[in-house]
């Protein structure tokens, strides 16, 4: 328990305990974090990639969706979100511009990036009239709060793995030909991505049974309690957010970075920016974004004076408010 007192922060009994369990949480290994909201897109910048809207590029896009519907997670449509803040009907674009987009979607907030590029091409054979053809598909994740690259794969299947063109295949022929052979090449990145992100971000454990485990005979010891600031497993993918102080002394700031190291699911912390009266830091943590905040309201709570917290996305400040000073 830290010596309020020392820094003036003399509050009831109740406060101090309302504070230990809502920072520190009950004794448990498992740290609740936010699942991950996805936005898949596709990565059509290169004029060699296939296009967005294409019916190749729509079935590789739903091919994705599926795959990582299928593991638990939250898949957005890119076009239903982000419509109101910018055209849903461009093409040809950069993967700069797609991770702006998904920063700036308001409503659902996103989370992860998922991008695809599509590459397909048909060559005759040389020594018969026979159109080969060759696919292939590359996808990446970036998480958007920390441009953390979470992970890529590919396949590419050439001629001996795909079925030749049929003869006399008009256009029409050639899109339903190139989707059918590319859906499911887009199914096994698919699913290497959505495995890749759950062990980033593993789902809740099911409780085990009767059945398939038995009581012990004598029942085992209690794992110990995780000490403050040891997050043990977590359940969900870490992220990341600023904290930012202003107005305090160096004292109080020392008190506040060590109550931010004992918050529930606290993983890493760094000062990016720093001068007399204002610190910065990189936070990091598996802890929630709800139950990140209630500890900072509660923590604020217990310092002296009058002090505001407002929140912006990923972005807390904490000010104390000055006063009239005495002489």
């Amino acid at each position: 328990m830290f010596d309020f007192a020392k820094f003036g922060r003399c509050r009831a009994t109740v406060t101090a305990f309302a504070l230990a369990v809502v920072v520190f949480g009950p004794s448990q290994h498992v740290r609740a974090a936010e699942q991950p909201n996805l936005l898949i897109v596709g990565e059509d910048a290169d004029h060699d990639t296939v296009p967005r809207g294409s019916r190749i590029f729509n079935r590789v896009l739903a091919a994705l969706t599926t795959d990582m519907n299928e593991l638990g997670f939250k898949v957005y449509d890119e076009t239903a979100a982000g419509m109101d803040i910018t055209n849903p009907g461009r093409v040809r674009r950069t993967d700069a511009e797609l991770i702006s987009v998904a920063q700036r979607i308001p409503q659902p907030p996103i989370d992860v990036v998922v991008g695809f590029q599509i590459y397909a091409s048909v060559q005759q054979n040389a020594y018969s009239d026979i159109k080969e053809l060759r696919v292939r598909i590359a996808g990446r994740m970036v998480q958007v709060q920390t441009a953390k690259a979470l992970g890529n794969f590919e396949v590419a299947v050439g001629p001996r793995g795909l079925k030749p063109l049929p003869v006399n295949c008009n256009r029409n022929c050639v899109l339903e030909h190139v989707g059918n052979e590319a859906k499911p090449i887009a199914h096994e990145v698919g699913i290497v991505l959505a495995r890749k992100l759950d062990e980033l971000s593993p789902g809740k454990a099911k409780r085990p049974t009767a059945l398939t485990e038995p009581a012990p005979a004598v029942a085992a010891a209690p794992p110990p309690a995780p000490a403050p600031g040891v997050t043990g497993k977590c359940v969900g993918l870490s992220t990341a957010f600023t904290i930012v102080l202003k107005g305090y002394d160096p004292e109080e700031t020392s008190w506040i970075e060590q109550t931010l190291i004992a918050f529930q699911g606290y993983e890493h912390h760094r000062p990016v920016r720093s001068q007399t009266r204002m610190v910065e830091y990189w936070y990091e943590t598996c802890s929630d974004h709800a139950r990140l905040e209630r500890n900072l309201r509660v923590m604020v709570e217990q310092l002296s004076g009058q002090n505001r917290m407002a929140l912006s996305g990923h972005r807390f400040e904490v000010e104390k408010i000055a006063s009239v000073g005495k002489r």
